[in-house]
């Protein structure tokens, strides 16, 4: 059987490309390696403890993601809690700030005015600073940017010490797991920049639900109604190539099915890996080329919850880059659960899990949080090579979703547009690469 096209892994990004491809009557067929689908976005049962690859948050800028959900019925606020404040939090005493100030404008005007113990005021003035160069700079300089991390950035821009170590680090750390002197300073303020052009929607919220319940399988109903396949439990091996243009895919068991077109839709490292094949083209072989970086996540069951209602913590000069509470959100069936981002996971990847467990362990006792004597379960989620590399000079290796070789294009958070490694940036080159093809005369 010929399919018009077949999409290789079912994440957002591979989701998003195959509803619309759908949704104007295209033939499609979606490969998913796992079980289960959403990729680095997906929940699942392992061995009985309910887990997610990583704990999510939904960005309130955000604009193709929300209309994909519309698209497939769910109400966004039905899926997102959404949060008033965040913690960063210190052995001495932690800092509060308000994340939303237009619809919780009380906690953030309370950020704004106290947390004076930790932050001066030519603290918060540095800070401003901080914020108006990068985000001028990322308007007007944008490749002079990313010739910088965002430590050296803020060294040249003369920002206060105590800014750099207490919010510059748990934020880079935190939201991409890179530490401060290796996290482009481009890509660094490209993640708060689409704000300015939305402000009243700064806000961000938690799932109320796992991954997969709350985005993934809902857009996969939409594609099985308008008649696409997903075929789950299957690895693509390779790349079809009759030597003038891309013909379909060889299965792990050694079968073959063909399109007319392919939309690779993995992470980064799991495509390189797909095209190996193709190294005597000449693009694949800077593909193969781009830098990644891996994550490691480790989620914990208690038997009570750590606080009473779930927030975003960070915890800079810690193992913690970042860490949740998540048994009044994500997982409701939870008495308490933690998940946690581990900051320069590369430095924990050759570690047993059992070792990454005391680890963490012992980084909480360092923020007065005792835990150990209440955690039942744990799961150490490794995603290594799995997003491209965040340090300076690397934005100029991210791709195209348009390949120059006939019948091949790309789609994932690390092809080029404007939102990185985000989930909106998943959907954007989804919406891009189902638009090549479906702009391509028949």
């Amino acid at each position: 059987m010929k399919y018009d096209i077949i999409i290789i892994g079912a994440g957002l990004a591979g989701l998003t490309a195959a509803y619309y491809l759908t949704k104007e009557r295209k033939k499609v067929l979606l490969i998913e390696k796992e079980k289960f689908l959403g990729g680095r976005t997906s929940s699942w049962n392992d061995n009985g403890m309910m887990i997610e690859s990583g704990f999510h948050r939904h960005i309130g800028y955000y604009k193709e993601l929300p209309k994909l959900l519309k698209e497939v019925d769910v109400s966004l606020n039905t899926i997102v809690n959404w949060e008033k404040e965040l913690e960063i939090k210190t052995p001495e005493k932690p800092i509060i700030l308000g994340i939303d100030p237009f619809h919780f404008p009380f906690p953030f005007i309370k950020g704004m005015i106290g947390n004076n113990k930790m932050l001066s005021l030519h603290d918060k003035m540095s800070l401003s600073k901080l914020f108006i160069l990068g985000f001028k700079d990322y308007a007007f300089h944008p490749k002079t940017l990313d010739n910088d991390s965002i430590l050296e950035y803020a060294e040249k821009k003369k920002i206060t010490n105590n800014i750099i170590e207490n919010v510059l680090t748990p934020l880079s750390t935190g939201i991409f797991f890179q530490p401060k002197d290796n996290y482009s300073s481009k890509l660094f303020f490209g993640i708060f920049y689409p704000s300015l052009s939305r402000l009243i929607n700064i806000r961000i919220g938690a799932y109320k639900m796992g991954m997969s319940e709350a985005l993934a399988n809902p857009i996969a109903s939409k594609i099985r109604e308008n008649g696409g396949e997903i075929l789950t439990n299957m690895k693509v091996e390779s790349i079809l190539f009759d030597g003038s243009k891309v013909t379909g895919v060889k299965l792990s068991n050694g079968s073959s099915i063909h399109s007319h077109n392919t939309i690779l839709a993995t992470d980064i490292g799991n495509a390189k890996r797909i095209v190996q094949n193709l190294v005597h083209i000449p693009f694949i072989q800077p593909f193969l080329k781009i830098p990644t970086t891996s994550a490691i996540t480790v989620q914990l069951e208690l038997k009570k919850p750590i606080q009473d209602f779930d927030r975003v913590t960070f915890a800079p000069n810690t193992i913690l880059a970042s860490f949740t509470e998540e048994s009044h959100t994500t997982f409701p069936k939870s008495k308490g659960r933690i998940s946690i981002i581990l900051s320069n996971p590369d430095d924990y990847l050759q570690k047993n899990n059992q070792e990454i467990f005391q680890l963490v362990l012992k980084d909480f006792q360092k923020i007065n949080l005792n835990i150990k004597k209440d955690v039942t379960d744990f799961r150490v989620v490794r995603h290594k090579d799995k997003f491209y590399n965040l340090g300076p000079n690397h934005d100029q290796d991210r791709p195209m979703q348009k390949t120059p070789i006939p019948g091949l294009v790309l789609a994932g958070d690390y092809t080029r547009q404007k939102f990185y490694t985000t989930m909106e940036g998943a959907v954007l080159s989804g919406i891009a690469a189902a638009n090549i093809i479906l702009k391509e005369k028949d």
